[in-house]
């Protein structure tokens, strides 16, 4: 399986599991509903998030408390992205950190396309997308950044 794909089947089943389905989506409330600890901070060196797990210890979800609503929501879907796809490994201990200007490799891929079909599922994006007609009204109804619009609509081809 492609790994956009698995990302992709990740985020449904977490929807599945703990959405109510109301717009927008709300990753704190998921990840919370997952047993994680999600904390806004100031962080430094030009980080926007975090996950730490340790074993024995409740996973937590770091975010800068200085971006915009938006960012920090995409942030969170980001980071369960990334436990998502480490707890499907089957790892109990690891930590990623998202600093801006990072190295882009395929983990950062599948959580970045994990948040996206959490935050945005697809038909629905699609539909808002058709219907509002503007990156900022999109962004708006799915809580997040016009760039998180942007890039859901590259990916998806509309």
């Amino acid at each position: 399986m492609l790994v956009k794909d698995a990302a992709k089947q990740a985020a449904i089943k977490t929807l599945a599991e703990h959405w109510d389905f109301e717009f927008p989506v709300d990753p704190v409330a998921i990840a919370q509903a997952k047993g994680l600890e999600v904390r806004f901070a100031e962080l430094k060196n030009r980080i926007s998030g975090a996950i730490v797990v340790e074993a024995g210890k409740t996973p937590q979800i770091l975010v800068e408390a200085r971006e915009n609503y938006g960012r920090q929501m995409f942030t969170v879907a980001h980071e369960l992205g990334h436990y998502a796809e480490r707890e499907d490994a089957g790892d109990h201990e690891y930590s990623f950190i998202e600093s801006r200007g990072r190295k882009y490799d395929l983990h950062e891929f599948y959580a970045d396309e994990f948040a996206g079909n959490l935050l945005m599922p697809e038909a629905e994006f699609k539909s808002q997308y058709k219907k509002l007609k503007s990156v900022n009204m999109v962004a708006a109804f799915f809580a997040v950044s016009p760039a998180a619009v942007e890039k859901r609509a590259e990916r998806l081809g509309v």
